[in-house]
């Protein structure tokens, strides 16, 4: 045999989309024994792509002839049966590709040798195999790009942190954390309770039994990462802290997951794709403000869920996870019911010489102030409000679940709504005088024409972020104003620049979206303003109430933090006060309202009695996507044990020119392996979403 002939066969899974029906890993040659994890260069079909080494399959010497020049592996039917059972049954893909006469590529080279622990590639299998989705595609998310590393820019040092005395309740909760291991606990407690003082104190103890230990702490937005840095910074030192969020450098990015995989990085810091780090030794796993929705991932492969997937890897690393929050998820409240989750209340906190009161909620009825020929969306009342927080020199949020200008536009003319030529959507109206669209990147010009009349007049209808900020701007035009909203921070570091301007008091008034709704500890905020607590409510979906109490209590939460001087207003502006969820979420009851909607979907067999998967189809032809979604509707209907709704148009039912037809599925516990098997076959176009946010 040629002394250069491939000795080995590598299991390599090439990091890009492969069709569900098909084998998710190839087989390549490898002159070298690689270990699994490595990182390689393989060619697939006409392209060459990166792929991660599952396994070494076998020696080629053992699996019988090969041809020197081809590297064809022959086969005899008596060499294959020295081949053990396991590799030489019918069923399995290695014999199925390897075949008689099959030619096998040879790896291109090898990019770095255990980049992924086996670790990362047995979550990455959970992953794929729980949301459906392609594993190369899951498997893609752990590798963090590979860019030259220039100067990385270092951030300040923080001062350590005070001695802090803890309540009993604090106390007690530490010693149920730190002395039951690989375990889960839903910590419920109100704002300003000190959950992060229980995050941290849990982990000093932890490191303390343990120098080796990593720890998780996840937050749902990246304008939560530079209070947490802040926080967590005052307790360790600083070099132990890593970031991981999509809106840092690329280089710092892969500087930190080095630290991670070598052990340095202790503090692991970060959004959803923080779970993807290759950590060595987790001791504990922190979900912050756990009903949080951006842990989900909705808008690209692999849907996954950031919170079961830290389940998934506490069980891995036998270690323990928290979720905590002041209004946790129907689903994480129940799992306490059920006896899956350990739940830890706490008491408001209040300590000595310290604020202790309850800040005041006020409804205002805006159908009042219309009728006082008030049509400003800032309410007499907030209005005031607002003017006495200036005059103490204290801060104000105000808060409106929408950003832009308004809903949406009408013609003056022929009142037809100003629509997107390529999606199904209302165009909005930017400050900059442009009207854009929310789901792809189409703006029109300055004028704009109506498309059924040509006129070119139209009517902002509706509120948004920015216009509320002009609003404030010309009420008080002293005031030092500030927006954020998904728009704003797409600049880099705005995020980071708005909360250090905030928390040092260089702004009065911030204005923004539900990503300032929760987390932030600013003692110097007297007041929430929510401008528009109706358009929450508006939504045709089972989750909608959830996330409206969600909100209103969460941002109701900025004010009367530990050290404020005053104990805060909070100012509902409503045109149904009667509504019994507002009255509920202005109360802050809880109890009251998870069990009302508990019931609801009960007998409804919503989440979490049921479980549900979203199937959206799409394509630039209409007929095209009405025929496959019917086609599928009628093979998936035929499998048992689920209920499948009939095809229907997505709430929004054309995004960047294609049409959206869509299906939801309701079963019970698990997924069948009928039903597994008939997604895998439902063929391109499909977007699975297994359970998912919104069903509309």
């Amino acid at each position: 045999m040629d002394k250069k002939t491939s000795k080995f066969i590598l299991d390599v899974v090439p990091l890009t989309k492969i069709p569900l029906s098909r084998d998710q890993s190839f087989c390549y040659l490898s002159d070298r024994k690689l270990s699994a994890g490595t990182l390689v260069s393989t060619p697939l079909f006409r392209r060459k792509v990166e792929g991660i080494v599952l396994e070494n399959k076998r020696d080629f010497l053992r699996l019988g002839n090969i041809n020197p020049h081809t590297n064809s592996v022959n086969l005899a039917e008596k060499e294959s049966n020295r081949i053990d059972k396991k590799i030489a049954t019918a069923q399995n893909p290695l014999f199925k590709r390897i075949g008689v006469g099959v030619n096998l590529k040879k790896i291109d080279k090898i990019i770095e040798e255990s980049f992924l622990t086996d670790k990362q590639i047995e979550l990455a299998k959970l992953i794929s195999d729980y949301y459906i989705s392609p594993l190369g595609v899951v498997m893609k998310n752990f590798v963090p790009k590979r860019p030259k590393l220039r100067n990385i820019k270092k951030t300040t040092p923080i001062p350590e942190g005070k001695n802090i005395i803890l309540t009993k309740e604090q106390s007690k909760a530490i010693n149920e954390i730190v002395n039951k291991n690989n375990s889960k606990f839903l910590l419920f407690g109100p704002a300003s309770s000190g959950k992060t003082e229980i995050y941290i104190h849990s982990i000093l103890q932890l490191k303390t039994r343990d120098s080796q230990l990593q720890f998780l702490v996840l937050v749902p937005e990246q304008t939560l990462t530079p209070q947490a840095i802040e926080r967590y910074g005052a307790h360790f030192k600083q070099e132990e802290i890593v970031v991981l969020s999509s809106n840092i450098p690329k280089g710092l990015y892969y500087s930190n997951w080095q630290k991670i995989k070598s052990g340095e990085a202790k503090i692991v810091l970060g959004t959803r794709m923080a779970i993807f780090g290759p950590f060595k030794k987790l001791g504990l796993i922190v979900i912050d403000e756990e009903q949080d929705i951006s842990y989900k991932q909705w808008d690209m492969n692999p849907r996954y869920d950031a919170r079961i997937a830290a389940e998934e890897l506490a069980r891995i690393f036998e270690c323990s996870l928290v979720r905590g929050s002041a209004t946790p998820s129907i689903g994480s409240y129940y799992s306490t019911l059920q006896k899956k989750y350990k739940l830890i209340t706490l008491p408001y906190l209040s300590l000595e010489g310290k604020n202790s009161k309850l800040p005041t909620v006020d409804i205002v009825d805006m159908r009042k102030e219309r009728w006082q020929k008030n049509y400003s969306c800032i309410s007499k009342k907030l209005k005031s409000e607002i003017a006495y927080a200036l005059k103490n020199k204290q801060q104000a949020i105000l808060f409106i679940n929408r950003q832009g200008m308004s809903n949406f536009s009408v013609c003056e003319s022929c009142k037809t709504v100003l629509k997107c030529p390529q999606c199904d959507r209302a165009l909005v109206y930017d400050k900059s005088g442009v009207y854009q669209c929310p789901h792809c990147s189409y703006k029109t010009t300055i004028i704009p024409a109506c498309s059924k009349c040509k006129g070119i007049a139209f009517k902002n209808v509706g509120l948004g972020t920015q216009k509320v900020e002009r609003e404030i701007n010309d009420l008080f035009p002293g005031a030092r104003v500030a927006r954020i909203d998904s728009q704003a921070i797409r600049k880099s570091g705005y995020q980071e620049k708005i909360y250090r301007e905030f928390s040092d008091g260089k702004i009065d008034i911030l204005i923004g979206t539900q990503m300032i709704s929760k987390g932030w500890d600013l003692p110097s905020v007297v007041l929430i303003g929510i401008i528009d607590a109706d358009n929450m409510l508006s939504l045709p979906d089972f989750g909608a109430l959830e996330k409206f109490y969600q909100n209103i209590v969460q941002v109701s939460g900025r004010v009367a933090r530990l050290g404020a001087k005053f104990p805060g207003v909070i100012v509902i502006q409503t045109f149904q006060p009667e509504n019994k969820t507002i009255k509920v979420a202005a109360e802050r009851n809880y109890e009251v309202f998870c069990d009302t909607e508990t019931k609801e979907r009960k007998e409804l067999g919503y989440p979490p009695f049921g479980r549900l998967i979203k199937l959206v189809y799409q394509d630039y032809s209409l007929k095209k996507a009405s025929d496959e979604a019917e086609r599928a509707y009628q093979t998936l209907s035929r499998i048992p044990g689920i209920v499948v709704s009939e095809p229907q148009d997505a709430f929004v039912s054309k995004i960047r020119s294609r049409y959206r037809k869509q299906m939801i599925i309701k079963f019970k516990k698990n997924i069948s392996s009928g039903l597994r098997r008939g997604l895998e076959n439902l063929g391109a176009g499909w977007i699975i979403d297994v359970d998912p946010i919104s069903v509309i």
